[in-house]
């Protein structure tokens, strides 16, 4: 199930699962909101798309017409991918009969924010997760380590499995080089560093933007990109941050652009990527990055510290900390050639022993097939 009207990390998981799962026999069907272009995508890769009446605002009144298609539908096992998913999909489920859903929590929390285990908001969410949750899926060892202590379900119900890239398109020997930089109007050996990530507050790119004006300054050479997309409500906020760039030395060599669909050619182009989200999950873009042998810079919160090996593959920086996010991709950039070049390949041989979609389906195919098994012996007994 999805309700976002744009593509971010939730939909390319059930694009890539889906692309997995179909060939192997499963039949995927996607339920989703109608502003959301998941539908085309899912539909291109094999599965049914359906979007349920009533949308997916209020679980009251979408839970039970959910239920009905659940039972004529039959199926099997239930997914949610956010917490708005699972309240509607969990109610849904349980009123269809099902023990509940197989949810993909979101393992991105506020490293400032204490893990509480009372008060209202924490029993109320405590309830829904362990009323509506079957089983559950984090994408990092943090994701499960935190949901368990802050009580929301048992150890044994809760897997780490972690997100998969996708090795045909994000291949360093396969991408064309230099379309990215032409566009910039910069050349092949101009220092660039980029930021790829939805523009809102808990990315933090204010932070990267304060470093981007640092590096700039005192280095008169260095380029520096944010990508991505920006829906209606967070359009004041890049705004701000283009604001602020008109205040910078450095300023016409800070660019910012749009949504893109060719995130490889852009990471072939980039020296470092800069990752300095304030809440995270575990960042796919850096999973992407490394596989395209670019060292990455990234918030050393939740997850993130499972995939970008701090010092290896790329340098770990505490949250909120603009000095620090400029000193640790100065550091990077004033490597020699060959040092980079090293933490570049083994960033592509850390993920491609830990993060391929392969593994992925394979994990949650087994988990799928347990919540199923589960439901039998629960039916049998």
């Amino acid at each position: 199930m999805n309700a976002l009207g744009f593509v971010g990390g939730a939909e390319k998981w059930i694009v890539h699962l889906t692309t997995r799962l179909v060939p192997r026999g499963h039949a995927v069907e996607v339920a989703h909101d109608p502003r959301s272009p998941l539908g085309d995508l899912v539909r291109a890769v094999g599965a049914q798309t359906w979007v349920p009446r009533g949308g997916f605002r209020d679980s009251l009144r979408t839970a039970p017409t959910l239920a009905r298609q659940i039972r004529a539908r039959g199926i099997d096992v239930v997914v949610t991918t956010t917490r708005t998913d699972l309240k509607i999909g969990g109610l849904g489920a349980r009123l269809a009969g099902h023990p509940g859903v197989v949810a993909r929590l979101n393992s991105g929390w506020d490293p400032a924010e204490p893990v509480l285990t009372s008060g209202l908001k924490w029993r109320r969410r405590r309830l829904y997760h362990r009323h509506y949750v079957q089983l559950a899926a984090t994408n990092s060892r943090a994701g499960k380590a935190d949901v368990v202590a802050r009580g929301y379900l048992p150890p044994d119900r809760v897997v780490a499995i972690y997100n998969g890239v996708d090795f045909s398109r994000f291949d360093p020997d396969r991408v064309v080089r230099g379309a990215f930089r032409a566009e910039l109007g910069i050349s092949a050996d101009t220092p660039l560093v980029v930021s790829i990530s939805r523009y809102v507050e808990r990315k933090g790119q204010e932070f990267e933007l304060e470093a981007a004006g640092r590096l700039t300054a005192e280095r008169p050479e260095l380029h520096f990109a944010f990508v991505g997309p920006c829906r209606d409500r967070e359009r004041p906020y890049k705004e701000r941050l283009m604001a602020r760039t008109g205040l910078l030395p450095g300023r016409d060599r800070i660019h910012f652009l749009d949504a893109r669909d060719d995130v490889p050619a852009i990471l072939a182009d980039a020296d470092l990527l800069v990752r300095a989200a304030l809440t995270e999950g575990l960042p796919n873009v850096a999973l992407e990055a490394m596989a395209m042998r670019v060292p990455v810079v990234a918030t050393g919160i939740c997850g993130t510290p499972e995939a970008v090996l701090d010092g290896e593959t790329g340098r770990l920086v505490p949250p909120a900390d603009d000095r620090a996010i400029a000193a640790a991709v100065g550091e990077l950039l004033d490597l020699p050639r060959e040092r980079r070049a090293a933490m570049g390949q083994k960033g592509r041989l850390h993920v491609l022993a830990t993060f391929g979609l392969d593994r992925m389906a394979d994990e949650y195919e087994a988990l799928f097939q347990r919540a199923l098994a589960e439901r039998g012996r629960k039916s049998a007994g």
